[in-house]
């Protein structure tokens, strides 16, 4: 089937995709922010498949099986290529990944996570939506925790999905082993960050990384470099903030497009409409302040200064932490306004969370009007 003829149909189907989460619900808030993650990043990879990559690189909309396959699961796994260390009479061999883990070490590492979903999510229980809203007016200590404890227990939640993928792989694909250098966890402890490059780059989720390059990033990089080619001697650093920006502009229309979904036009328009692009465009800006430092820094300051303990593990962790908290309530208003946490699926801990907070003199002080 031709292109052009893939692409006509491809017009339903991308509307359909879109306007799910608008039209149908469940009534629950952690599955409906499922459900409108995966549409809005399944109709993302699908324009860019059928429009995109024919239209600006004039490429067929046709993808090998194999080539579904390594971008569904290049997230969490890293494939075998070619060596780059290689005689040119040797055959290039692929990386060989030594599978020395089996299933119940995932299983090990799924429970841990959920046991804490479990026992944090019963504490996050006692908080409506609006205590969240208000805690860093009213209790703004609190909310300097709070954002640390919402961070640790994101980092266990997509590890919990990620591992269950793991295990799926392992169990299906696998045999029961694994190599434990083939896989990484879906995030890597985001909250000991040394810097906002190695927060969205390395330690957060990487499990959209692929349809954002796809629509993002590599699209914004090969328009910003054919159109300065011919105006400016070097357009590949303007073709890569361009690509770094557009990275982040789509992740703050997917977080406007999951809040919009669950709260209704009604509420998103008068109050949170505009906040999570807002809020990961300056995170954009603010890693390319960082990269603009770090050069400057590297010509002014003597490398010893910059790899010392102060550097490195205060002024940096700081400046991250400081960046976060000033900033994080554009990201949590609008997902704290309907409350999803009460719909967390791991809270059988709750009546004994409740329990204790109730039994100590400060548990009050530490809990949302719930308790």
């Amino acid at each position: 089937m031709p292109t052009t003829a893939k692409q006509l149909l491809s017009i339903p189907l991308l509307t359909i995709v879109f306007l799910t989460p608008f039209l149908l619900t469940c009534a629950n808030g952690v599955f409906d922010l499922i459900v409108s993650v995966a549409c809005y990043n399944l109709f993302l990879r699908l324009f860019e498949f059928y429009w995109i990559s024919p239209l600006l690189y004039g490429k067929p909309a046709y993808a090998h099986p194999d080539y579904l396959y390594t971008e569904f699961w290049s997230s969490l796994c890293k494939f075998p290529k070619p060596s780059k260390h290689k005689k040119k009479d040797d055959d290039a061999k692929p990386k060989v990944y030594v599978k020395d883990k089996k299933w119940y070490h995932i299983v090990m590492y799924l429970a841990y996570h959920a046991a804490l979903c479990d026992v944090i999510g019963s504490w996050f229980t006692t908080f409506t939506g609006n205590d969240v809203i208000t805690m860093r007016e009213d209790r703004p200590l609190l909310f300097f925790a709070f954002l640390f404890i919402i961070v640790f227990v994101l980092n266990s939640a997509f590890n919990i999905f990620g591992y269950s993928l793991q295990l799926f792989h392992c169990l299906y694909y696998d045999r029961g082993s694994y190599s434990n250098d083939q896989w990484r966890s879906l995030m890597i402890n985001p909250i000991i960050s040394t810097s906002l490059e190695e927060l969205w780059s390395v330690r957060w989720h990487q499990l959209l990384h692929t349809s954002w390059v796809a629509f993002g990033f590599r699209p914004a990089r090969y328009i910003t470099q054919r159109a300065l080619a011919k105006t400016v001697k070097n357009p590949l650093p303007f073709a890569l903030l361009a690509g770094t920006l557009a990275v982040f502009a789509v992740s703050g229309s997917m977080h406007e497009y999951m809040v919009y979904a669950n709260v209704g036009w009604s509420v998103y328009s008068r109050f949170f409409v505009g906040n999570q692009l807002f809020f990961f465009f300056i995170h954009g800006v603010g890693m390319t302040f960082e990269r603009i430092v770090a050069r400057f820094s590297k010509k002014l300051l003597p490398p010893a200064l910059l790899e010392s303990f102060l550097v490195k593990q205060i002024v940096q962790r700081a400046w991250v932490i400081g960046y976060a908290f000033l900033t994080f309530p554009f990201f949590l208003d609008g997902f704290a306004y309907w409350a999803l946490w009460h719909d967390n699926p791991f809270v059988f801990t709750r009546p004994y969370v409740l329990e204790f907070f109730r039994s100590i003199p400060f548990g009050k002080d530490v809990c949302g009007s719930l308790l």
